[in-house]
């Protein structure tokens, strides 16, 4: 029996269950921002927490399958490290904009701008991972050059946001 095919719908179905997790995330939160309903913070960090641990369930399926894959029938492919390279990033950037918006617990516009700012920039990464497995560069640098292109797109999406949050 071929485990390709089980590891490719595992990993495909890990990839799905990241964008559904942002889609969620996204939708839940940037209403809540425009509005600051106090009341239902608890709630609404509650919803949210249940969104995070469905993305963290995506990843490891998506990262634990991919190096399956890229240890038993792929080998070393630049595009795969860069993906894999992409999805330490997303986990990075989860980390990083989730402590900053903890910092401004008391202020609820900035703390639900950088979660905003979060989905975006990782919804950004997640589509420079999924143009680096369409794509399937060859060489190195035409993988980093994808991921740098997403990243970027990623800032410019999450720039006016951040400069709006700095000055209010």
């Amino acid at each position: 029996m071929n485990i390709f095919p089980a590891l490719t719908f595992f990993h495909v179905t890990g990839a799905i269950t990241i964008f559904i997790s942002w889609a969620l995330e996204y939708s839940y939160l940037t209403p809540m921002r425009q509005s600051l309903m106090a009341d239902n913070e608890d709630v609404a960090l509650k919803e949210m927490k249940q969104y995070k641990k469905i993305g963290s369930v995506g990843v490891l399926i998506t990262l634990i399958t991919e190096i399956w894959l890229m240890v038993a029938l792929w080998g070393y492919k630049p595009w795969i490290m860069m993906s894999i390279i992409s999805i330490v990033l997303l986990i990075i950037t989860e980390t990083l904009f989730s402590r900053k918006a903890i910092s401004f617990k008391t202020d609820k516009y900035r703390s639900m701008s950088y979660e905003v700012s979060s989905i975006r920039l990782r919804i950004a990464i997640g589509i420079g991972i999924v143009a680096l497995m369409v794509f399937k560069t060859s060489d190195f640098l035409s993988s980093i050059f994808i991921v740098i292109i997403f990243l970027i797109a990623g800032v410019f999406w999450i720039a006016p946001l951040l400069r709006k949050t700095a000055f209010a």
